[in-house]
Order: C-alpha cells, then structure tokens, then sequence
C-alpha cells in the first residue's frame, strides 16, 4: 500500500539529443561489466569525455548546478536497480533517454511511491531519497544517465 506524502521528487523536461541513445549503447560495447540481472552501468566519471554528450551535460549542470559524478545505465529485459540512497551527496538526479517500461520507485519513512518516466525526464531529488528502478519489462532497451551533483 503507498502511503500519502508530499512529494520530494522535482521532474523537469530535458531534450534528449538524437543518437544519444547509440552513443550509450556504444559505450555498453565498448565496456562491458557482468551486473547479472542489475544491468549495465558505465564507471562513474567526474569529467565529460564525450563531445555527444556534453549538451546533454551542460544542460543539467546549468538548471541544477556543478555535475560531482555521472554514469550511464541500460537495462534490459528483466533488468532493474535495487534500493539505494546517494548518502555521500546532497542531491542527485536521473535522466531518462528511452522508456519501454520500468516505474522508478521512492519511499520515505512510510510512505512509497512511483513515477512513470517518459524520454527526457529528469527527475532531481535529494541525495538521502531511497529509490529503486523496476525491472525492465520489454525486449527494448532502458536507458538512463544518473548525477550527483557537487555538495
């Protein structure tokens, strides 16, 4: 059952760049990580290599201040995240580049909740926010950016 709360989730709109999604998909070729059924997750970084992405980058450090780390995440069929929490940093956020299903999940003391993101939502909240992704249940591919933003 999910409890009433006031939501602490801030959901912005973002234009994702087209082939931002083959870049992503790229990079999962290019370094591959076995995460079992959590998917693939590139090393978190604190600078921006690529030139593909960095529109994607300079708009959410513009709307919501300094980028610390980032990551790429692609999930699919069956895939999903655990419970977790970004303790070490005040505020983070994830980017959603394609959405074939796959709710992301919050909860708060008692109280849970979900949010259906769609392509180019951007969803910023508190760094202390457990949250879970859901598996992942097409054959396509979900593909989302995670940030921490500096303290």
């Amino acid at each position: 059952m999910m409890a009433t709360h006031t939501n602490p989730v801030r959901c912005v709109q973002l234009a994702v760049p087209e082939g931002l999604a083959a870049h992503i998909q790229q990079q999962r070729e290019l370094t591959p990580r076995d995460r079992g059924s959590r998917g693939w997750q590139s090393y978190p970084t604190t600078d921006q290599p690529f030139a593909w992405f960095e529109s994607v980058y300079q708009a959410v450090a513009a709307e919501h201040g300094p980028v610390d780390t980032w990551w790429f995440n692609v999930n699919t069929l069956g895939e999903y995240t655990n419970w977790h929490a970004h303790h070490r940093w005040s505020k983070v956020a994830v980017l959603y580049v394609t959405v074939p299903g796959g709710d992301i999940e919050f909860r708060k003391g008692g109280a849970y909740w979900r949010e259906t993101p769609r392509a180019g939502d951007l969803f910023v909240f508190s760094g202390e926010l457990d949250h879970r992704v859901l598996p992942n249940p097409s054959e396509q591919v979900r593909i989302s950016v995670a940030f921490n933003f500096k303290n």
